[in-house]
């Protein structure tokens, strides 16, 4: 019998680690001479000899080395998604330009004995949920606040910080802003002004200008350095050849997987934030699937499906009722066969691929993703080939363009921000395909390095629209397509062009085109959502993963509850209303308040909450519903509220639990309700402290 790919790699994962422990106690012990084996102390990508599996603090900071601490500028991220990941490893990548040197450290290997004896820190912090600090920067956040600690435990830290929120979000940036009070508590000198991204908005444009306004200059100065000459700005210029010998991996290609050469120091584990949720990731069939819109269109991106995943045979999977469930999204077949054209590989996508480490390098390395697997799955799982890259990402794929005035073309997009925004953000959004197709014409980039320098695929969080105390190994979920009509590439490059970046292969694509498709408005779709409601049959088995939530139900029974919902944000209420089901209908007071356009085209569960109503004993109490295309004044669900504020305000005075549902922009108008209602603000932050308020909102 065959082995899949995926599950060769856990069959073989002990074999390879102790393989690579022996190898490394053998080199040490026995062959203490062999020089070409150690790693350099300070080097800021070694992994830490006393756990090859972990590139803590220390081990990058070169042991016990109190020097090597102190030296350069030291990085350290709290990142979710990993967008302050890449933020710092720009950070890094362009301090040598400034004449410094800067080590990237990820908060998972925060050791604070190391790190007091930093001279320069940079703390990159993203704030994840409702104000909480990123999974990997949760120890960090504990050390800073314990209160045992004197003010002058970072007397001799200079730092700033890069904060990085949501602005619909009420603890806007609410992590970076404490660390910040927090580091000048203890006795850290600020040498720079915190910078502030907003995700709402255009956050790379808000990193981008919090470095142009001085980093730099701040850093040099703090580490003793003059101001920097002007000519000397183009000397962090790259190359091909720069970027190719700063991959720490090549990309080995077989039909057979067991075949493929393997390097003991090549490891498990994920290079990088989004690397580690694929090796932890579950793969889980899809039990059913159906429509919940009452009129669907899916060519026109207005569908909305319920998904059930069997997890029985994944005991380890722990989750809740209302938790979230992430899902990875796979690229669209005809992207991926686009790609491996483009990449000289489209005969082998069946074939399998491994990584081993590129020549000169010693130190072990991670794994980006989960290898051997097919180039299908390198190509359609973990790389983002749709949306456009980060510049950061785009600037080094530039190198590999061999036209001298097409790479010109691309770098100078590159540096005007405002022209980038406009060709990837809303209304536009080129797609890495198109941008591909219209700059890279002249690219010569093989497998392996693309696999290194392509932005890797992010999981989609949905909220769990089923009950674990009903099912314990059926997991359900409640996606729309996220769906957004675009201008055509007849509108976009000649207008790209008048802002004096002429896409060198304009001219070709539209010609491939013809003029009545160029013409044409282009379609956005949501690379997971679609997936789940457009390619996704009863049967496919998808990696998945779980993770809490902050919706929990009162365990006190008799305690209020108030629901409040619109479009998918039903999905916690609906996992909810199956769990009064399943408690068999024990909780006297429960009103759910329901948004959608109309009651015949996408009233969600609609059956199935009416049964809720109906039932004897009732599961749940009352359902208000708010349709905003039934009149000729828009209504909402905030409007809906206001008429019961009495009421509500009542119920809450007696000890209710509010949870809200939703895009952020209607949740701020049902927190202006309840803030009318109750009579202050102040009021409903003592309600969100004290866990009564619960929000979900994106």
């Amino acid at each position: 019998m065959g082995v899949e790919p995926r599950e060769l790699v856990k069959l073989t994962a002990g074999l390879v680690l102790s393989a690579a422990a022996v190898r490394y106690l053998w080199k040490k012990f026995a062959a203490s001479d062999d020089a070409d084996f150690k790693l350099k102390p300070g080097s800021p990508k070694a992994a830490g000899l006393e756990s090859p599996m972990k590139g803590s603090a220390q081990a990058q900071a070169g042991g016990e080395d109190a020097g090597a601490a102190e030296e350069g500028v030291w990085i350290y991220f709290g990142s979710q998604s990993g967008t302050a990941e890449g933020f710092s490893k720009e950070l890094e990548q362009e301090a040598s330009a400034h004449e410094l040197k800067a080590t990237v450290v990820d908060m998972e290997d925060f050791e604070p004995e190391v790190f007091v004896k930093h001279k320069s820190v940079i703390l990159v912090i993203a704030t994840y949920g409702e104000g909480d600090p990123t999974d990997n920067a949760v120890e960090f956040f504990k050390w800073l606040k314990d209160e045992s600690q004197s003010e002058d435990t970072l007397s001799g830290v200079q730092y700033t910080v890069m904060s990085l929120g949501n602005r619909q979000y009420v603890n806007f940036n609410a992590c970076g802003r404490l660390a910040d009070a927090k580091m000048e508590k203890l006795g850290a000198t600020r040498i720079y002004e915190r910078g502030e991204g907003d995700d709402d908005q255009n956050i790379e444009e808000d990193f981008e200008q919090w470095k142009e306004n001085g980093l730099w200059a701040a850093l040099r100065k703090a580490a003793g350095l003059g101001e920097k000459e002007d000519g000397n700005e183009k000397s962090g210029q790259l190359s091909a050849k720069d970027v190719i010998a700063g991959l720490p991996l090549r990309a080995e290609i077989h039909e057979n997987a067991r075949k493929l050469p393997v390097d003991p120091l090549v490891q498990v584990g994920g290079s990088d934030i989004l690397g580690k949720w694929y090796f932890h990731a579950h793969q889980a069939q899809v039990v059913s699937e159906y429509e919940l819109r009452q009129v669907a269109d899916p060519d026109a991106g207005k569908t909305t499906k319920h998904l059930d995943f069997d997890v029985k045979s994944i005991p380890s999977l722990d989750w809740r009722t209302a938790d979230n469930l992430e899902v990875l999204p796979s690229n669209p077949d005809d992207v991926v066969q686009w790609f491996a054209e483009r990449l000289g590989v489209k005969d082998q996508l069946e074939s399998s691929v491994g990584f081993t480490r590129a020549e000169g390098v010693e130190r072990p390395v991670k794994k980006p993703f989960p290898t051997p697997c097919t180039v299908q799955d390198a190509l359609g799982l973990y790389c983002d080939l749709c949306a456009a890259p980060s510049k950061a990402a785009l600037k080094k794929l530039a190198t590999f363009i061999r036209d001298d005035g097409d790479r010109a073309v691309l770098e100078g997009l590159i540096e005007d921000r405002q022209t980038y925004q406009w060709l990837t953000g809303e209304g536009v959004r080129l797609s890495f395909r198109e941008l591909f197709e219209l700059f890279f014409a002249s690219a010569e980039v093989d497998l392996g390095t693309f696999l290194q320098l392509c932005p890797r695929q992010k999981n989609r969080p949905y909220t769990i629209a089923s009950s674990s105390r009903e099912d314990r190994h059926k997991i359900g979920i409640c996606v729309s397509v996220v769906a957004e009509e675009l201008r055509s590439l007849a509108e976009i490059l000649p207008e790209l062009a008048n802002r004096g970046f002429a896409a060198p292969a304009a001219e070709t694509c539209l010609e491939r085109l013809g003029a009545e498709a160029a013409a044409a408005p282009r379609s956005f779709r949501g690379v997971c959502s679609s997936m789940l409601c457009c390619r996704t049959t009863k049967g496919q088995r998808l990696w998945i993963s779980a993770r809490p939530s902050t919706f929990r139900l009162p365990r006190k029974s008799t305690t209020p509850i108030i629901m409040i919902g619109a479009g998918t944000g039903i999905a916690p209420f609906r996992g909810f209303v199956r769990e009064f089901r399943a408690e068999g209908g024990i909780r006297p007071k429960t009103i759910l308040f329901f948004g959608c356009t109309k009651q015949s085209v996408d009233f969600l569960y609609k059956d199935e909450l009416q049964e809720a109503v109906d039932a004897q004993p009732k599961i749940l109490g009352e359902i208000v519903t708010a349709f905003s295309r039934e009149q000729q004044e828009k209504v909402y669900v905030q409007h809906r509220l206001r008429e019961r504020g009495q009421e509500i305000a009542g119920l809450i005075n007696g000890g209710a639990y509010v949870y809200v549902c939703g895009a952020t922009a209607m949740g701020a108008a049902i927190r202006e309700e309840l803030t009318s209602a109750l009579g202050s603000a102040d009021y409903v932050n003592r309600l969100l402290t004290e866990g009564r308020f619960v929000e979900e909102l994106w």
